[in-house]
């Protein structure tokens, strides 16, 4: 190769290598700031249901309170009831004891004057029986004794009166409203404390969402920019890849992890078209592939495949005269068995595996009249390709599939009873030494394709429901549409509107300047116009036809100005309305539907969530469906969503499974992991 080949070629190779680099460090910080943003959703989102969490909180206390302020005005009233009534009945035991005694005293008397006024009668009886005073004598005796009997009764009362009033509990009563009312006033002590703290919370927790809210619109701008950066950087990478090597494309198949495709632009031919007519000479004989591993792309050069010519490292392409070759590649190897097929290997002739790295190289060989006519004959070989790796991808389990209900021993299958008591089991052995444990409070079931991988489990995860949260947030769909779509429309929204819009403004600009040029004509002939008609002398012919010609031009110039006006707002209006157009098809572009979860989780993030937050499923090998393998999960009270939290009443949770593969770390890159169909799958309320 001559020097002016090798610095071209090294150069193409600088090139592509320092964006690729580039376009590596850029991934590398698009999925910190992915898990940076992701941490960030979660803490808003905790935030947001700690918030609403108290405010239930404030609206049970706050009628708590409101209740217990009723229960003390109450006591307290009771407690003044009470006090009153002590006193009073303390003052009216000593006035019916005074009165007692008096009416004792009184009916001691009347006693005694009964027994003289008897003593009387029994004198009169013995001396002067029958006469006036006699009688005078027995009617005061039959009074008296009347009198001592009502007095003796009364007295009698009295004393019952003064018992029955010193029986009364008042001071019992006064005593036990006391106690009642300083129990009330513990009460409305503690509901006012609990009120106060769920006042506090509720600010404490307005004022964190609002902190991790501005925390979080950091982390998704940051995210948007780094991505953003990647996406121009992956462009790049892309214009530069199709200009100077070939538009050299390797992509893998998702469906069969044994075979990818080569896609490249054919070279072109360095001959003018009229001359192909006359001598038609396409200079490349034949086309190779070569497939490098990633480690050895850097020292992999011409001489290398010169030395691999006509053996089984170079994979050999069918001639053809199209512009764009599109190669798939099948991999027949130690992995898929086979004793028809010669096995595909690599420039080290290794047999090409799941979970490598590699890279291709497309060598053209050109034909020795070409290589005569330049007087060159070094054949080309193309800068590699971006790394690649086969790997097997997992099912992503279908939504419709996943079902949600109840936990109801009743409702379970034998197998499916064995199953909750094997996951009781293990939940035993991990909560060090407690044999207690409480019933589930929900089933999954869903279904799967048999596979001859058994290194896979099945996590079953819970996301919250977050698309009512009061700032929607950025989801995993609204930032490829912000790179793959958003910006490509804006662009084309651009070059379809700009143009115009550009040439309308100048235009309406320089009709303004035509405007304000004749409206300062016509006021100059309206001045001599009016000079004219000031003179009072009779105008000779010359004059006359100065002030015809001065009239024609003054309507003239009128035309001109009422036309150009007509034209001038007519563009305006047209420029206001596309104007409005793009602001409009612009604006239309932000209104991405939410999408579930309604919050950034992809598989990355789904691979990092904590052992605690997810639920391995166990299969049912007894149930009746032969054609899908049945699997099972259960889930208790202690059950964490994805971010670690508690469940929380009269919430929503989408249940998402991720299918992992648990292989040896040596071949873990040749399965790639899945999250089951989020879009089509159902939340449930919990």
């Amino acid at each position: 190769m001559n020097s002016y080949h090798q610095n071209l070629h090294s150069a193409i190779v600088g090139s592509l290598q320092s964006l690729d680099i580039e376009e590596q460090n850029l991934k590398s910080q698009v999925n910190a700031s992915m898990f940076t943003l992701y941490h960030a959703q979660g803490a808003t989102i905790t935030a947001e249901q700690n918030l609403a969490a108290a405010k239930d909180s404030f609206k049970f206390k706050s009628t708590t309170q409101s209740e217990a302020v009723k229960d003390s005005n109450v006591s307290i009233n009771l407690l003044n009831c009470a006090t009153q009534s002590n006193q009073y009945v303390k003052q009216s035991t000593t006035n019916i004891a005074v009165c007692a005694a008096n009416v004792q005293i009184s009916a001691n008397a009347i006693v005694r004057l009964a027994s003289d006024i008897g003593s009387i009668y029994s004198i009169l009886n013995a001396a002067d029986f029958d006469s006036d005073i006699y009688y005078l004598a027995r009617d005061a005796r039959e009074l008296i004794n009347e009198t001592a009997y009502d007095a003796e009764l009364a007295s009698q009362l009295a004393m019952e009166a003064s018992m029955l009033t010193a029986e009364v509990s008042a001071a019992t009563v006064l005593d036990m409203a006391k106690a009642t009312n300083n129990l009330m006033a513990s009460v409305l002590k503690i509901t006012t404390a609990d009120f106060d703290l769920a006042s506090q919370a509720i600010a404490t927790d307005s004022a964190a969402v609002s902190a991790v809210r501005s925390t979080e619109k950091l982390d998704e701008g940051a995210l948007e920019m780094v991505t953003i950066a990647y996406s121009a950087t992956k462009s790049a990478y892309a214009l530069t890849n199709r200009e100077l090597n070939l538009d050299l494309l390797v992509t893998t198949s998702n469906t069969d992890a044994l075979s990818f495709t080569v896609d490249f632009n054919t070279i072109k031919s360095p001959f003018p078209l009229e001359k192909l007519v006359k001598h038609p000479m396409y200079p490349v004989e034949r086309y190779y592939l070569i497939v490098v591993k990633e480690k050895k792309k850097q020292t992999f050069s011409i001489s290398n495949v010169e030395r691999l010519m006509n053996s089984t490292e170079l994979i050999p392409l069918a001639p053809t005269d199209q512009h764009h070759i599109t190669q798939v590649v099948n991999v027949f190897s130690s992995l898929k068995e086979s004793t028809d097929v010669v096995a595909l290997v690599d420039s080290d002739n290794d047999p090409i595996g799941l979970g490598k790295s590699y890279v291709v190289f497309v060598m053209a060989v050109f034909s020795d009249e070409y290589k005569r006519t330049i007087n060159c004959y070094d054949d080309y070989l193309s800068a590699p390709s971006q790394t690649f790796t086969l790997a097997s991808r997992l099912e992503s389990i279908p939504g419709e599939v996943i079902q949600v209900s109840a936990y109801d021993e009743k409702d379970l299958s034998d197998e499916e009873r064995r199953l909750a008591l094997a996951f009781k089991n293990e939940q035993l052995k991990q909560r060090l030494g407690e044999d207690t444990i409480v019933d589930y409070n929900y089933v999954m079931t869903f279904s799967s394709q048999k596979s001859a991988d058994t290194e896979l489990e099945y996590r079953c995860m819970l996301l919250p429901f977050s698309l009512d949260v009061s700032d929607q947030l950025l989801t995993k769909e609204s930032l490829e549409f912000l790179v793959r779509d958003e910006i490509a429309k804006l662009e084309e929204i651009a070059a379809q509107l700009d143009p115009e819009i550009a040439r309308l403004e100048e235009e309406v600009y320089t009709e303004a300047l035509k405007l304000e040029l004749l409206n300062k004509e016509l006021d100059v002939l309206n001045q001599k116009l009016a000079d004219y008609a000031k003179e009072k002398e009779p105008v000779d012919e010359q004059t006359a036809a100065i002030i015809q010609s001065l009239k024609e031009e003054q309507k003239l110039i009128g035309t001109q100005l009422k036309q150009l006006q007509d034209a001038h707002k007519g563009k305006i209006v047209q420029l206001d309305f596309l104007k409005e157009e793009k602001e409009k098809q612009t604006g239309l572009l932000s209104m991405v539907a939410p999408a579930k979860p309604g919050f950034l989780f992809n598989v990355p993030i789904a691979e990092q969530v904590y052992a605690d937050s997810y639920t391995v499923a166990k299969q049912n090998i007894k149930a009746k469906d032969s054609d899908r393998l049945q699997w099972v999960a259960f889930f208790g009270p202690d059950t964490t969503d994805n971010f670690g939290n508690r469940l929380n009443e009269h919430e929503k949770y989408l249940p998402v499974i991720l299918s992992y593969s648990r292989a040896s770390a040596d071949s873990e890159t040749a399965f790639v992991n899945v999250l089951s169909d989020m879009a089509n799958t159902d939340y449930f309320p919990h």
